[in-house]
């Protein structure tokens, strides 16, 4: 009996209380939380603060984007700077491209502007803030491609997965040269960035790019300038730049900047950082109020600006045929944006202008199968009215990330309400949208290489399909999110270089079906203690700080992605596999040979042609002879 009594007095010194339950929604059809937690926002420190940084500036009492409307030939665009404010600021006063403060909200410019903009805002008195340039369409170079790629309607992308912007920008030579229609970039947005709080042994963690912090174009893999750079001289040389789009969630629970956070089991830690400096906070394990609200924590993106009002209520996505579940739930904690609410929309949709604006040529769409098609169609929609309300750009494609497993007859097979096949292309139709705009919006096709097509005919045509061998979220140790069997490899896990490349040559002879787009992962390998993170070296454990460095044991060092006298599969050398190395997947000959039959290029005569080193091989014996 006195066991037991000491047993439960341990396990009640080891609990402890947070707010995490009242966070939660409270009823079953609860989908938001009231408009009266609008209230639970502005927490960021003000100068003066001890956890106050230069980096916050204002945020604290004024939090604005810049919306652009292009006209309808996309020569010329409104800017109008949409701003929230703490109730006791008044008036705010706008400056636009370094020019005296004024009350109009509205800067237009067209052709004749060939800089990015700059803009300011202040209440005219002690705060201000400055806004994330702002780049225009028109001033991104032409990107001038021969006819097989039928305006960038078919071609090859390859995805640098963890490539910083300046080796892509240098690898922009070689992949022109190849023939690859573009290259994708993993998540350009602001991210969660962390040197004292190791994740589960690993420091920055690769997922850590998929939690948003803002839409600022300041990610990990580098800043605005060297992502515009990076665009300019891919588009130079003949090659278009895709992005990664997270607009279904932002950050986990529990990653912000508050000072202190604590679990039922009594762990406490501190604050995270982010890619860019912007302060950002979720209501999960706290237990204190806010001290500039005096109220509970709120979750709070400031520099979107996001506020509680802008968030599904949180519940746990414990069901994959439940559609209310799929687009109501925290995957895995994430916070779950209301995309049913207009203005989530708007900014979404401003988000994926600006993408634009840069230079991209189109984007996939993370998470897509956790939205609502409806929901969907009418932020493409809006980006279509912000994109000047005609047509969509003509090299413009999307592509949705829609995974479809035991669920394909809610997801793909049959109509209904969350349907991505025909029923999508209804709410697209509804919305506004073209047929020629609906065919640039396509179907990452998660049945290829094993099950397509997994309703037993084409309900999405193949043209409207996007397809690959492996992406970045098979290497997961224990992934089961898609099933390819003996039809495919993921290089990082089968370590069998001839195999992998078999799959990948064959996703460009297989002629069953007209695939418009088809993508290569070209990647890193993890190391054997399972570290997994970048090798930009932002995940190896020597840059951590604090006292919690101890528990970082999966580090991984820094390997430079560009090489100039790289080959294909260079995580092979001699027969031994390599630990934390680039795979550059997209430079194996045999490869560049199969998509350039493919794509209906020449063929070539040598290495060189195609932006490789002469000492690179094929095993086709009529090439390069």
């Amino acid at each position: 009996m006195k066991g037991l009594l000491v047993i439960l007095l341990v396990c009640a010194v080891l609990a402890c209380d947070n707010f995490n339950g009242e966070m939660s929604c409270q009823s079953g059809d609860q989908t938001s939380y009231p408009e009266s937690w609008a209230h639970r926002s502005f927490q960021t420190p003000l100068k003066g603060d001890k956890n106050y940084q230069d980096s916050f500036e204002s945020l604290g009492r004024i939090a604005c984007y810049p919306d652009v409307v292009y006209d309808s030939n996309r020569k010329s665009a409104k800017v109008e700077v949409k701003c929230r404010k703490q109730e006791t600021v008044g008036d705010l006063v706008y400056s636009f491209d370094g020019q005296s403060y004024q009350s109009d909200e509205v800067f237009t410019a067209d052709t004749s502007f060939t800089t990015p903009l700059v803009i300011k805002v202040s209440d005219g008195g002690d705060h201000d803030i400055t806004l994330e340039d702002v780049d225009f369409m028109w001033n991104a170079p032409e990107v001038i491609q021969d006819s097989v790629y039928e305006n960038g309607q078919k071609g090859a992308i390859v995805e640098l997965f963890g490539w910083p912007y300046e080796d892509i920008e240098q690898e922009c030579v070689h992949l022109a040269k190849a023939g690859w229609m573009g290259v994708k970039v993993f998540p350009p947005s602001e991210q969660v960035i962390s040197d004292e709080w190791p994740q589960e042994g690993e420091l920055n963690p690769w997922w850590f790019a998929y939690q948003v912090v803002s839409y600022k174009l300041e990610g990990r893999s580098g800043t605005r300038a060297q992502l515009r750079s990076m665009i300019n001289t891919c588009r130079e040389h003949g090659v278009r730049v895709y992005a990664d789009a997270v607009i279904n969630h932002m950050t986990g629970g529990g990653n912000d900047r508050w000072a202190r956070h604590i679990s039922g089991n009594c762990a406490t830690w501190g604050p995270k950082d982010s890619s860019g400096g912007s302060p950002y906070y979720t209501h999960d394990f706290q237990d204190e109020d806010s001290k500039a609200t005096n109220d509970r924590p709120g979750l709070e993106y400031p520099s979107v600006p996001y506020d509680p009002t802008d968030f599904h209520c949180e519940r746990s996505l414990n069901s994959w045929t439940d559609p209310f579940i799929l687009n109501h739930g925290w995957l895995v904690g994430l916070s779950d944006l209301n995309t049913e609410k207009d203005y989530v929309r708007e900014r979404i949709a401003s988000y994926l202008a600006d993408l634009i604006g840069i230079g991209f040529s189109g984007f996939r769409i993370d998470a897509a199968k956790h939205i609502y098609p409806e929901s969907l169609a009418a932020i493409f929609k809006k980006f279509k009215t912000k994109l000047g309300g005609g047509e969509l750009p003509e090299d413009f494609i999307s592509y949705l990330e829609v995974i479809i497993g035991g669920e394909a007859s809610l997801l793909m097979c049959q109509e209904g309400e969350y349907n991505f096949g025909r029923s999508f292309e209804e709410y697209m139709k509804t919305a506004g949208l073209s047929e020629e705009d609906i065919s640039k919006i396509k179907i990452w096709s998660s049945d290829y290489p094993k099950e397509f097509p997994i309703c037993g005919d084409w309900v999405v045509p193949a043209e409207r399909l996007a397809v690959q061998n492996e992406c970045h979220d098979d290497q997961n140790p224990g992934s089961s999110s898609r099933d390819m069997g003996d039809k495919g490899s993921v290089l990082i896990k089968d370590k069998d270089v001839n195999l992998h490349r078999q799959f990948e040559v064959q996703l460009f002879t297989r002629t069953d079906a007209n695939w418009k787009i088809k993508l290569v992962l070209s990647s890193y390998t993890f190391m054997n203690n399972g570290a997994a993170g970048f090798p930009d070296g932002l995940s190896d454990c020597d840059r951590c700080k604090g006292d919690q460095c101890d528990s970082c044991s999966k580090s991984m060092k820094f390997s430079k992605a560009y090489d100039a006298d790289a080959c294909g599969y260079t995580c092979e050398v001699d027969g031994q596999w390599q630990e934390g190395v680039f795979t550059r997947v997209h430079r194996d000959a045999d490869i560049i040979n199969a998509m350039r039959q493919w794509q209906g290029l020449s063929q070539a005569n040598s290495m060189s042609e195609i932006g490789l080193p002469e000492n690179c091989h094929s095993s086709a014996e009529h090439f390069l002879k």
